[in-house]
């Protein structure tokens, strides 16, 4: 998967073009100058999930979480995601590789905060169960293969998510 020379995933892993799009997300946000005005936060999930959350001045400490991820199975803790976003409407997009090993003990709760929050999925490669499960829902889910392709459509639902909050604050201004 590329040279793993600097960092363990290398240049060409599906992983460094997650950490593409995230970083694109990041720089859209900071041109449309609402960077400052909203939390971020990222979960890294794997045999435990991990969340960093804070404002504009927390992105180094956010950005660490993200270049420490932990190989292994995939499992998604939905308390701590629902603990995080409790009383706030948020953005959220996922990326799989593959399937959720305790998917089904999960999806009820990961469902109610879907239906909060605007979120979207990527699933990279064949369908899983929770895509599957999430497009039965109406959550968007975009199938890619490529890294090229994933890092541009983590930018794009990054747009669309935020085009409206984007077009109220220009109003104000």
């Amino acid at each position: 998967n590329g040279s793993a020379n600097f960092i363990s995933f290398g240049d060409n892993s599906k992983y460094h073009f997650a950490l593409l799009g995230y970083y694109g997300i990041e720089n859209f946000l900071q041109k449309q100058g609402i960077s400052p005005y909203i939390e971020h936060g990222v979960s890294v999930f794997s045999n435990t999930t991990r969340l960093k959350k804070g404002n504009y001045n927390d992105l180094v400490s956010i950005r660490k979480l993200l270049l420490n991820p932990e190989w292994g199975s995939t499992n998604i803790d939905a308390k701590v995601l629902k603990q995080a976003l409790e009383g706030k409407e948020s953005f959220m997009v996922s990326i799989s590789d593959g399937e959720i090993g305790n998917w089904n003990s999960e999806k009820a709760e990961i469902k109610k905060l879907a239906e909060q929050n605007y979120y979207a999925h990527i699933q990279l490669g064949s369908e899983t169960s929770m895509s599957q499960d999430l497009k039965s829902w109406g959550i968007p889910v975009s199938y890619v293969n490529s890294g090229r392709d994933l890092s541009k459509l983590m930018v794009d639902i990054a747009k669309k998510a935020y085009h409206p909050f984007i077009q109220e604050v220009r109003q104000i201004i």
